[in-house]
């Protein structure tokens, strides 16, 4: 189903055979995000403190090497750059998170889905920490955050073996 553009942005549903799930996207400018964090299980993801009711509404998180497989056919794990842009393209860093996170006018729907540190779970309605595909070096990569308390988003680098969520972007 396509829904029509509202302000250069549409919002799809695609069905995924090959994992019997409905995924719900969003094209912003000349992009197409996932407008729900990916819930694919794949080794090294995990979901909130192991509580399936906290998979339904959040997703999983994944290390950055999970992140980078775990994305279906079609669709890939974001670069720092294509990040950057889908902010941009929302007013840039200072203002942009306000638009991803539920409620915002772009239909992403940023959920603050938290982090997990090696064995620990954190932040979860505080911080929504997501991947991108960009190496920092051997043991870092570049993934972007939102907060509850802040307007922005930010972009940093963290260890691979930390576990964000993913949104995958659909390939040109």
């Amino acid at each position: 189903m396509k829904l029509p553009i509202i302000s250069g942005i549409a919002l799809f549903l695609t069905i995924l055979a090959s994992y019997g799930q409905e995924i719900k996207s969003v094209k912003i400018g000349t992009q197409v995000w996932m407008a729900k964090n990916l819930d694919i299980e794949t080794a090294g993801s995990k979901y909130y403190e192991n509580n399936p009711e906290m998979l339904k509404k959040y997703g999983r998180l994944y290390t950055w090497d999970a992140a980078k497989n775990s994305c279906p056919a079609g669709w890939h794990l974001p670069s720092q750059s294509e990040w950057e842009e889908l902010i941009n393209k929302l007013g840039g860093e200072d203002v942009a998170a306000k638009e991803l996170k539920p409620g915002g006018s772009s239909g992403f729907n940023a959920l603050l889905a938290g982090l997990c540190s090696p064995g620990n779970f954190n932040l979860l309605g505080f911080y929504g920490t997501f991947w991108s595909s960009s190496n920092y070096d051997t043991d870092h990569a570049w993934y972007f955050y939102i907060t509850s308390k802040a307007p922005n988003i930010t972009s940093t680098f963290f260890s691979k073996y930390y576990s964000f969520s993913v949104r995958c972007i659909k390939n040109n």
